[in-house]
C-alpha cells in the first residue's frame, strides 16, 4: 500500500506541517507539583518529535489553578511557568515538529485536593455519570475570570515559543460543560433552555467558547494557529448531537478557529442512533466545513487505518496510545517496516527506552507482554 499521502506537507496560516500526522494529547500525570513540565515528560515528547511526526499536541495544560483536574497536571496559569513552557516548546520545535499547547480548564472535573476550593462549573450539578465533585455555579465574574485566564495562557504559549495552541473544548471539560444540557442549567446569557426552539439558546450556550476565542485571538494575533478540540456528540437521551455540534461550530469558526479537532475514542463509531449508516461524526463535520482543516482521531494504530481517515477527506490524523508504545512509528512506516511496529511492551528496560515517564509506569503495564 502506498502511504505517501501521510507524508504530504500542509500549511495552516504561516505554519507548515511537514506531514499529516499528529501526536494526540495524552494525559501523562507527569508534571511537577508546581505545574511545570518535568524533564521526563519533555524527554518523552522530544523523542516522539525526533521520530518525525508533523505535529505534537501537549497534554492538557490548566489555565487557572481552579481548573486543575489531574494529579501532576501541567499548568500555563502563571508567568512563573514560562521557563517550563519554553523548555517544552523548544524540545519539540528543534526536531521540526509543530508544537501546539493544549490549554484547558476542568470545570466540574477539577478536584478540591488540587485547587483548595470547590470546583467551578456552569451550574451546581455533577457530570453526567455522577463521578465528579459537586461544583459551585460560576458567577458572571467567575466566567470572565476564566475567559481572561485562557487568553493569558495563550499569550504565554506564544511567548514560550509554541507554534500554536489548542483550546480543549472536548471530553466533558469546562467549554463542553457550557454547551451541554447535562451540565448547563443556566437561564442567563450564558445558558438557555434547550427544550425551546430558536437560535438564542445556541447563541447563549456557545457564548463562553465564543468569548474565549475572541479573547485568545486578541492576545495572539491573526496569524497564530488555533485548534479547537470538540467532542462531537453526547449519548442519548438528552445529549447534544453531531448536528448540534455543527451548529455550534458555525458560530465559533468565524471567531478564529483554524483547525477542528474532533475528539473520538473510536474514529468509526458513534454514540447515538441519529447518524446515517456508513458515516461517522468526523466525516459529518468535515462535510459541513469543506473549507476547514480537520483532525481525525480514535483508535488509529496502523498506517492503513491512518490512510482510511485521509481518504475520507480529513486533512490530518492523530495517533495516541500507539506512539507511547512505538517511538519510531513514523520512521518505520517511511522505511516500509510496517510489520516491525510495536504494539506491546516486552520488558521494563523497553519501557525505559520508550522514555515513558515513571508516573505512567502502572498505566503502561497493561501493555506488557506477559510470558
Amino acid at each position: 500500500m502506498d502511504y505517501d499521502k501521510l507524508f504530504e506537507a500542509a500549511k495552516i496560516k504561516k505554519v507548515t506541517m511537514k506531514n499529516r500526522l499528529v501526536m494526540a494529547p495524552m494525559t501523562t500525570i507527569s508534571g511537577e507539583l508546581d505545574g511545570s513540565f518535568s524533564d521526563e515528560e519533555i524527554k518523552y515528547l522530544s523523542q516522539r518529535a525526533e521520530d518525525g511526526i508533523g505535529t505534537i499536541i501537549t497534554p492538557a495544560c490548566f489555565v487557572h489553578k481552579y481548573g486543575q483536574a489531574f494529579e501532576r497536571q501541567v499548568g500555563c496559569h502563571d508567568d512563573a511557568m514560562l521557563d517550563s513552557l519554553s523548555r517544552c516548546a523548544e524540545a519539540i520545535n528543534k526536531h521540526g515538529a509543530v508544537s501546539l499547547l493544549q490549554i484547558h480548564h476542568g470545570g466540574n472535573a477539577a478536584k478540591e485536593i488540587y485547587t483548595n476550593r470547590k470546583p467551578l462549573a456552569p451550574s451546581a450539578c455533577k457530570n453526567r455519570t455522577g463521578t465528579s465533585e459537586l461544583p459551585q455555579a460560576m458567577t458572571v465574574e467567575d466566567i470572565w475570570m476564566a475567559i481572561e485566564s485562557f487568553a493569558k495562557a495563550a499569550s504565554r504559549a506564544k511567548q514560550a515559543g509554541f507554534t500554536g495552541i489548542e483550546l480543549h473544548g472536548a471530553n466533558t471539560y469546562l467549554l463542553q460543560q457550557f454547551f451541554s444540557p447535562f451540565t448547563n442549567k443556566r437561564n442567563d446569557q450564558w445558558g438557555g433552555d434547550v427544550t425551546l426552539p430558536g437560535r438564542n439558546r445556541l447563541e447563549n450556550r456557545s457564548r463562553f467558547s465564543r468569548e474565549i476565542l475572541k479573547a485568545v485571538r486578541a492576545e495572539v494575533g491573526d496569524d497564530y494557529p488555533i485548534t479547537y478540540r470538540i467532542s462531537p456528540e453526547e449519548a442519548e437521551p438528552f445529549g447534544y448531537s453531531t448536528k448540534d455540534t455543527i451548529d455550534l461550530l458555525k458560530i465559533l469558526v468565524p471567531y478564529g478557529v483554524d483547525i477542528i479537532h474532533v475528539s473520538s475514542w473510536d474514529y468509526h463509531a458513534n454514540l447515538r442512533n441519529d447518524i446515517s449508516q456508513g458515516t461517522n461524526p468526523t466525516y459529518m463535520i468535515k462535510n459541513a466545513f469543506p473549507y476547514m482543516p480537520v483532525i481525525g482521531v480514535g483508535g488509529i494504530e496502523t498506517p492503513k487505518q491512518a490512510m482510511e481517515v485521509l481518504e475520507q477527506g480529513i486533512e490530518f490524523v492523530a495517533l495516541g496510545k500507539i506512539l507511547m508504545l512505538e517511538k519510531d512509528w513514523v520512521k518505520k512506516v517511511m522505511a516500509g517496516d510496517i510489520d516491525l511496529i510495536k504494539r506491546k511492551i516486552n520488558s521494563e528496560s523497553e519501557r525505559e527506552e520508550l522514555a515513558i515517564p515513571n508516573r505512567m509506569k502502572e498505566y503502561s503495564k497493561r501493555f506488557f507482554i506477559i510470558e
